[in-house]
Order: C-alpha cells, then sequence, then structure tokens
C-alpha cells in the first residue's frame, strides 16, 4: 500500500485515509517523530502532529493515535507518551 497520494509536496499528509490499513501506515508515519520514553503536553503531542499535516483537525489524528494504541495518555489528557509496545514493534 502507498501513502504517496496522500502527501503533498511538502511531505504533509493532505488528506486522511478512509481505508484502516492506510490509516496506520500514516498514523505510524507521525508516530515516528515521537520520544520514547517522553512525556508531552497535549500541547505539545498538537505541534508534533501539525508538523505532519497539511488539514486543520489535530484531534483526529490524535485521538486516532490514542485509539490505535501509539499514544498512551493519562486519563485527564495532561500527559501523553508513545506506547512501549508500539516503539518495540515498529523499531526494530
Amino acid at each position: 500500500m502507498s501513502l504517496e497520494n496522500f502527501y503533498d509536496a511538502e511531505g504533509k499528509l493532505k488528506q486522511y485515509p478512509s481505508k484502516r490499513p492506510v490509516r496506520l501506515l500514516a498514523l505510524t508515519k507521525i508516530a515516528k517523530s515521537f520520544i520514547a520514553g517522553k512525556k508531552y503536553t497535549e500541547k505539545e503531542v498538537n505541534a508534533v502532529i501539525r508538523e505532519h499535516i497539511a488539514f486543520s483537525d489535530v484531534e483526529l489524528i490524535r485521538r486516532e493515535m490514542f485509539q490505535y494504541k501509539i499514544l498512551g495518555r493519562l486519563r485527564d489528557g495532561s500527559c501523553y507518551w508513545i506506547e512501549e509496545d508500539f516503539v518495540v514493534q515498529d523499531n526494530k
């Protein structure tokens, strides 16, 4: 599966894929910008995501990353991190 059609000339995701496997590839690409073991505020997470997308729905991407267990967070949303299982799986 190719992500090429979903990115603009600057390398930003211009459209969120509708098919789950392609969505996971796009989320994985964004997730590689997070540092394992580092704690992030919601504002910091949004900033990292914003660097990778050309559309405005940062919240959608953040929620999806949490739903797919790429990002973990405290119940109140005050702290986020890249999930350990994801890091081990993805960065072999």
